[in-house]
């Protein structure tokens, strides 16, 4: 291995688990602390299974993403990968969680920290309570595909760990698409709340491009 970079590649982990940390410790803070306290004392084992979801999922994703990081400049891209990344390993955090139905209304605020930091990182306004609507409204287009598994998460054992598996591979889905589509706008120059029925449309392409490369 090239030691140049193999020092790039530790940069990278070093520089995604920094901002991982940042992240997940501002959406604990939006949560209720008893839920709070939930996912901070699963989050050994959680973190292990949704390292693994995120990473099966990575090498699907990929590909569906080129078209919308054209365009973007590659230190951007860059940052806007350690955003995302964060959201979306919170995110299959929370699918991995114990709490019986918890994706379902975790995902808001893990979606709202991740546009609130990418509409920082280019330089545009960000809208508290429209971020929160609109992302509330996209993450019902996943709950139908995370039904089952909240349901398995009511069986004790085996039916736990299963459910968490649905649920932690939909929430990467969603969050991904949602992220990636901010950006696309974003870098665009178009407004997201403005054009929220473009938004919209853009979001349910992406995210059937990500179920179906992961099948």
């Amino acid at each position: 291995m090239n030691v140049n970079n193999h020092k790039f590649k530790d940069k990278d982990v070093t520089s995604n688990e920094k901002e991982f940390n940042s992240f997940f410790a501002e959406f604990l803070q939006r949560l209720p602390r008893r839920t709070a306290k939930i996912i901070q004392n699963t989050y050994e084992k959680s973190r292990i299974k949704a390292d693994k979801v995120l990473l099966k999922s990575r090498t699907s994703f990929d590909q569906v993403f080129d078209n919308f990081l054209a365009g973007v400049d590659r230190e951007k891209a860059e940052k806007c990968h350690r955003i995302i990344h964060a959201a979306s390993l919170s995110a299959a955090i929370v699918g991995c969680s114990p709490i019986p139905f918890s994706d379902a209304f975790l995902l808001v605020p893990i979606q709202l920290t991740m546009m609130s930091r990418l509409h920082k990182l280019f330089g545009q306004s960000w809208s508290e309570g429209l971020g929160k609507s609109l992302s509330k409204e996209l993450v019902v287009v996943g709950l139908g595909r995370s039904a089952v598994g909240n349901i398995i998460k009511f069986i004790p054992a085996v039916g736990t760990v299963s459910g968490a598996v649905i649920n932690a591979s939909v929430a990467v889905s969603i969050t991904e698409a949602l992220g990636w589509v901010t950006v696309k706008m974003l870098n665009d120059g178009e407004d997201i709340f403005e054009q929220a029925m473009s938004f919209r449309g853009q979001f349910e392409i992406l995210f059937k491009g990500l179920r179906k490369a992961k099948k």
